[in-house]
């Protein structure tokens, strides 16, 4: 089932073939760097891929797996996270290192922002970025997200920046 279809990305439920990808992508640890800053073991990975992605989502709110068209490969994962009050929702993204810098997570992002507002009617997107992820920064900054806090994760040295973007300030014409 294809949740979603951009340009260049389709948007589904989490395969069996998507596993070796899908592990590669959350040991690495540049990628994980901004995700809580440990690549995770490899245990941990297959563990998560089979019992919280595999067949995952099934309706709209969840990280989708993402694919490449041209390749058919599995290159990361986006979506949306229900927000308690149904008017949010958290927009999350993962991608793969050697499908960084293309422009993927933009058009990912701005997919699942319409989503948000178009599909699902909802009042507001927010999203957050671990300080020091700037390329995160900026693709939200492009739809026009807000600063809205920090938050300092006691003992972690980490520090996330929150983000929202209230429907009507919604730059969804930037394509």
């Amino acid at each position: 089932m294809i949740f979603l279809e951009t340009q260049r990305l389709l948007f589904r439920p989490h395969e069996p073939g998507d596993e070796a990808d899908f592990i590669a992508m959350h040991t690495d640890p540049e990628v994980r760097r901004y995700v809580g800053g440990q690549p995770w073991p490899l245990e941990k990975a297959h563990d998560r891929f089979r019992n919280q992605y595999l067949g995952q989502p099934t309706e709209t709110y969840g990280l989708w797996a993402t694919i490449l068209k041209d390749e058919k490969r599995y290159i990361g994962c986006c979506g949306l996270r229900a927000i308690e009050g149904g008017t949010s929702a958290h927009l999350g993204y993962y991608f793969a290192r050697p499908y960084w810098r293309r422009g993927f997570a933009t058009e990912a992002a701005e997919a699942f922002i319409a989503v948000a507002f178009g599909r699902l009617g909802l009042l507001k997107v927010v999203a957050d970025v671990e300080k020091g992820n700037s390329t995160s920064e900026r693709i939200l900054q492009k739809f026009g997200f807000q600063y809205v806090k920090r938050e300092e994760i006691p003992g972690s040295g980490r520090v996330i920046l929150s983000y929202e973007l209230p429907r009507s300030e919604w730059k969804h014409e930037l394509t």
